[in-house]
């Protein structure tokens, strides 16, 4: 995953209207831009920030502004090519 785009999705999201408007999201966008900025490894903050997403999109029956979503859908596509080789989704079928 490529760092930068992910900061810039990140701050795109949080510049969102409809995202500052809700304190927790916005709040967990702001603390993995800093964390990324500071050098935190990227698997910690993006672990975390996952959970924020989730949570938020839970609590609003899975429904989300676009940025929400990009960010989402760039955080999966990487996650997905982490576990790709290792055979741990053998576990699962």
């Amino acid at each position: 995953m490529k760092i930068e785009v992910l900061m810039e999705l990140i701050d795109k999201a949080a510049n969102d209207e409809k995202v500052k408007t809700d304190e927790d999201l916005s709040s967990g966008l702001m603390w993995a831009y800093k964390e990324l900025d500071n050098g935190k490894s990227i698997k910690i903050v993006t672990r975390k920030l996952d959970d924020i997403l989730s949570m938020y999109l839970i609590t609003h029956s899975y429904q989300a502004p676009r940025v929400i979503i990009d960010l989402i859908k760039f955080m999966k596509n990487d996650s997905d090519s982490f576990w790709k080789g290792t055979g741990i989704t053998n576990l699962f079928y």
